[in-house]
């Protein structure tokens, strides 16, 4: 067995799924694409898409073939569960893409209660290794790249509860290759293939995910005593980051915030940017989806990766931060 085809088994095992419908990939962003390949909706279908998440996501969708409808977040950074369509109506072969930002639970039920005139629900768990799929998705998705959880340096897998899904998955990975490897091609393969070499470190990830979700924990909690209350988000399920909400705090605050704590060796990022703020979803009218936008302006976040975070640089951090924006508190 190749070790990728081992990471399947165990990636699978891990996640209490069937290894039939696990495919590992080159990256996250490449099991985004074969999900939303492998699903068939009809070409041009709208797929509904947290505005607050990595860019990845929508372009997938694109790459698919497919549109991207962007909703709002709410307090959570979550997609916005209270009127998320904003009373448009689900297109009946719409598909759901559900994001586990940062590590925190999307409310996987009403998902699937507000999806179900939907084709398909996609669930993308790249920021939550360690959350299970919700039974009914459609397809899970996962990245490795050496900042996740669970990682090598890069690579990614995704798992289909139809498992001729993800043969075909299979096949469309190694640039539609059917069976016979005559050099008959099926349509729309790419070269998304996972090496031995990144199966590998992932392998090794995999077997110290408790040791390396308890350090986690413990710089976690360190954050929580340091951090003010009026900037504390709501608890995460799985600690991937440490992320900050600073009412009030403006794009240019922010940026020297982040450069101030990057001076001082500590590797903190910005929070994401609306993916409809992007030059390639940008809405000529102007921003739709204003909580994702006050969130990209406010939101700072710290890794908690160990090795490149420690207890101590996660109180200086917070010193910086106090002392840069006293007003803020």
């Amino acid at each position: 067995m190749e070790l990728y085809q081992r990471l399947e088994v165990e990636w699978a095992k891990f996640n209490d799924l069937d290894p039939r419908g696990m495919v590992a990939c080159s990256s996250g962003t490449a099991a985004l694409h074969l999900a939303l390949e492998c699903l068939e909706l009809p070409p041009g279908s709208e797929v509904i898409v947290p505005d607050y998440t990595m860019v990845a996501c929508p372009r997938a969708v694109t790459l698919a073939g497919l549109r991207p409808r962007f909703v709002d977040c709410g307090p959570d950074l979550l997609m916005d569960d209270g009127d998320p369509m904003g009373n448009a109506q689900v297109e009946p072969y719409s598909a759901f893409m559900a994001v586990h930002v940062y590590g925190r639970r999307v409310d996987m039920d009403w998902i699937f209660s507000t999806a179900g005139v939907c084709h398909a629900v996609v669930e993308d768990l790249a920021e939550a290794h360690g959350l299970k799929p919700h039974p009914a998705t459609d397809a899970a998705c996962w990245s490795f790249y050496k900042n996740k959880v669970v990682a090598g340096e890069e690579g990614g897998a995704v798992w289909f509860r139809d498992y001729d899904r993800a043969e075909a998955a299979r096949s469309l990975r190694t640039l539609g290759f059917t069976e016979a490897h005559d050099y008959t091609h099926r349509p729309r393969g790419h070269n998304y293939r996972m090496s031995n070499l990144h199966a590998e470190p992932i392998l090794d990830s995999i077997y110290f995910y408790e040791e390396n979700l308890e350090a986690r924990r413990r710089l976690e909690q360190v954050c929580d005593g340091e951090c003010p209350d009026r900037w504390r988000m709501p608890p995460r399920e799985v600690p991937w980051v440490y992320d900050l909400r600073i009412p009030g705090l403006t794009t240019g605050r922010q940026a020297a915030a982040v450069g101030a704590l990057r001076e001082a060796g500590i590797p903190a990022r910005f929070g994401f940017k609306p993916c409809s703020s992007q030059e390639e979803y940008r809405n000529p009218d102007g921003p739709t989806n204003p909580n994702a936008y006050a969130a990209a302006r406010e939101v700072i976040y710290l890794p908690l990766q160990p090795g490149v975070m420690t207890e101590a640089l996660a109180r200086t951090a917070f010193r910086l931060l106090r002392g840069l924006l006293p007003d803020l508190t």
